[in-house]
């Protein structure tokens, strides 16, 4: 029994070792996900992220906000800062930070795709995904990974 109990404790830490490292570029593998996949579910777990209304799966301290389509994720915001879901603080994808200008931005990542720089608003493609990137003042504020 207690070889038992080490096992599922073990277990239990590698899951939450494992979800927390889905940050960076590997955010993007969350997105197009079946909500119940079992990297999905650690993902959600080691974020705080609960399903709040229906489609909708949000975070009240760790700054995202998720939709979901068909129990498939199709979108997610991470937030610098705000009220509802609080402050996402590890790495974004693509190398970029919430400190970053527009300029910076282009600098790392090129021409956006779509540009609207008088509402503070830029998209890149990368494969099926499309970053959208939100700025407020000159700086990045909020981010949105989702499925072409």
């Amino acid at each position: 029994m207690k070889k038992l109990i080490t096992f599922l404790l073990a277990s239990i830490i590698m899951i939450s070792v494992q979800a927390q490292t889905i940050e960076g570029d590997a955010l993007m593998t969350i997105i197009g996900s079946k909500v119940d996949a079992p990297a999905t579910m650690s993902f959600l777990t080691a974020y705080n992220v609960k399903n709040t209304a229906g489609a909708k799966y949000s975070a009240e301290k760790t700054g995202i906000d998720m939709t979901a389509s068909h129990d498939t994720l199709v979108s997610m915001t991470l937030y610098r800062e705000n009220p509802i879901y609080g402050s996402y603080t590890n790495k974004l994808p693509k190398g970029l930070s919430f400190d970053m200008s527009s300029a910076d931005i282009v600098k790392k990542l090129g021409k956006p795709t779509t540009e609207y720089m008088n509402s503070g608003y830029s998209e890149y493609q990368f494969g099926d995904h499309v970053l959208t990137c939100w700025f407020e003042k000159g700086v990045l504020r909020r981010i949105t990974i989702s499925l072409k």
